[in-house]
């Protein structure tokens, strides 16, 4: 496969549907250096399905070149157009290396790229193999790098999607229990989305450890949380 071809197709059916409009709404919304064209996920997202269906039997090894060249473009449109075409090669995942997943993490400076490379691909590369892979969690939770610790804590969403046990409860609060008394909102929104999450199948823990850091979680989390709980939204406006 001529990767350098291929990266430009791909970059040529995203300035093709680029919208000025909607990339002030991006900027505004996702504060980044990264150039902006304007697409919406789901335009990424049949960028890579129609490209999909021309290379279905792909192996990793040809797949992750053309991955690496888009994430090392400069818009925001490449890098999410590299990182879901490796969520929509689910097969593939459980291949990627941790150092892969280390120096992407190096490169996040924005919550939008971090959270799909944590829900979508580090959840569930960790999800595979969590005896030997959730320490790399808790590593990202005790970086000094603030994109760093929102990766550890989200990529949790990603596993929890695949293994709902009890166990991925006690890891979920064990990284919380690191970042709990930070007030950076990245942070705290990201602890809200996690505990929010886990309510779905552990509502009667999830509320036991809230009420339990009742004084240590920030306030926004708290209340967000219990919303949750009573209502089914954040927000604690039920549904009509």
């Amino acid at each position: 496969m001529d990767i350098l071809a291929e990266t430009q197709r791909l970059l040529q059916r995203i300035e093709a549907q680029a919208d000025a409009t909607y990339e002030q709404v991006v900027g505004r919304a996702i504060p980044s250096p990264l150039k902006v064209y304007g697409l919406r996920v789901w335009e990424m997202r049949q960028i890579v399905k129609s490209w999909r269906r021309d290379h279905k039997g792909i192996s990793l090894e040809d797949l992750l070149p053309l991955v690496d060249t888009l994430w090392a473009g400069q818009s925001r449109e490449e890098r999410l157009v590299a990182l879901e075409l490796l969520i929509h090669y689910p097969q593939l995942l459980p291949e990627l290396t941790w150092t892969w997943f280390d120096n992407r993490r190096q490169d996040l400076n924005d919550w939008e790229l971090t959270d799909v490379l944590g829900v979508g691909l580090l959840g569930p590369w960790v999800a595979h193999d969590p005896q030997h892979r959730t320490g790399h969690l808790r590593q990202l939770v005790l970086s000094e790098d603030l994109w760093s610790r929102r990766l550890g804590l989200v990529a949790i969403i990603g596993v929890h999607r695949t293994r709902k046990e009890t166990e991925t409860l006690s890891l979920a609060l064990s990284l919380i229990d690191q970042v709990k008394e930070e007030q950076h909102p990245t942070i705290t929104k990201a602890i809200s989305w996690v505990l929010r999450q886990l309510t779905k199948d552990h509502p009667e823990k999830v509320a036991a450890y809230l009420e339990k850091n009742v004084d240590s979680l920030p306030r926004q989390v708290v209340r967000e949380v219990r919303n949750k709980l009573e209502t089914g939204r954040k927000n604690g406006k039920r549904a009509t």
